[in-house]
């Protein structure tokens, strides 16, 4: 099915900002060494601070192989360190690096970007809306198997048929 006009330029308007935020995404995490999909995944762990891999892997959405290996990447770009929990020894704990804290303070510096000014230019009203809008986007999960849930509320709905003006009743 077709999609309208308006969700045309919907589709084009995000991929065009896409366009220009992700090479500042890719030059960071290239200067780490680390895929996109790492760097998300040390900005999570900088909002969570120490906690158990397995905490960390459930907060990601992965399961615990996947989650042994994206920290034993960190790990080799020395972004993360494991420790012992003092608490239990069957307990392991990954926490930031401090090369992990720095680079999380130099992402900080995408404030100020060109596209950091350009967004924070907004009027305060534009940049509630969109940043709620942006929410409820990442609010939506993938499932396991790769599917958003619900994928048939991805499909445009069907265009509504013209309203038919009625024609006026004659008195009799």
């Amino acid at each position: 099915m077709p999609l309208s006009a308006i969700q045309r330029r919907t589709l084009r308007a995000f991929l065009r900002a896409v366009a220009v935020v992700e090479p500042l995404q890719r030059e960071f995490a290239a200067s780490h060494g680390i895929s996109l999909g790492d760097l998300y995944a040390i900005r999570v762990l900088a909002r969570l601070g120490e906690v158990p891999v397995s905490r960390y892997g459930a907060e990601l959405g992965l399961a615990r192989s996947t989650i042994t290996n994206v920290v034993d990447r960190l790990e080799r770009a020395a972004l993360v360190a494991r420790v012992a929990s003092p608490g239990d020894r069957r307990v392991t704990l990954v926490r930031l690096t401090e090369t992990g804290r720095e680079a999380m303070e130099a992402r900080a510096r995408f404030a100020e970007s060109d596209v950091a000014r350009r967004l924070l230019a907004l009027e305060e009203a534009d940049q509630v809306a969109l940043a709620e809008i942006l929410e409820r986007i990442l609010a939506t999960r993938p499932e396991p198997d790769g599917a958003m849930p619900s994928d048939t509320a991805c499909e445009p709905e069907p265009e509504p048929e013209p309203a038919v003006a009625a024609e006026p009743e004659v008195a009799r």
